[in-house]
């Protein structure tokens, strides 16, 4: 565990951080296309959404949305142990790091904002899917 701690001024590692920020932001992003592909092509990805949903309890009852929870979380977990692994003993700088994380929240944001869907997919908001 002393490893992971900068000897010379005896603060961690900021690869860690941006590890964990970068994993985080990956779920979260994978989480958005998921639901993206999910109105996109429902036929197809819903029934592979609820086949991937089957471990959590009550799925039945919250349908696809399972399914989409279920690839952010393999996605999070997945790339926080690889990137963890690879950023350990490297150093970022923070403020950059969490600049980057901030900016990709906001995008990851307008992105799942329904206007942005809208526009993206054609569909005019007066109109039914």
């Amino acid at each position: 565990m002393t490893e992971s701690f900068n000897r010379s001024s005896g603060n961690r590692n900021s690869g860690e951080i941006a590890a964990t920020l970068l994993s985080v932001w990956l779920g979260l992003a994978s989480l958005v296309c998921s639901h993206l592909w999910s109105v996109a092509k429902p036929e197809r990805a819903n029934l592979f959404l609820l086949k991937m949903s089957v471990w959590i309890p009550g799925w039945e009852k919250i349908g696809p949305y399972a399914g989409k929870e279920t690839i952010g979380l393999i996605v999070w977990l997945v790339s926080w142990l690889l990137l963890f692994f690879l950023l350990k003993n490297r150093e970022f700088s923070l403020r950059h790091s969490i600049y980057a994380f901030v900016a990709g929240m906001i995008i990851i944001t307008v992105f799942i904002w329904p206007p942005v869907i809208h526009a993206l997919f054609g569909w005019n908001p007066t109109t039914s899917y």
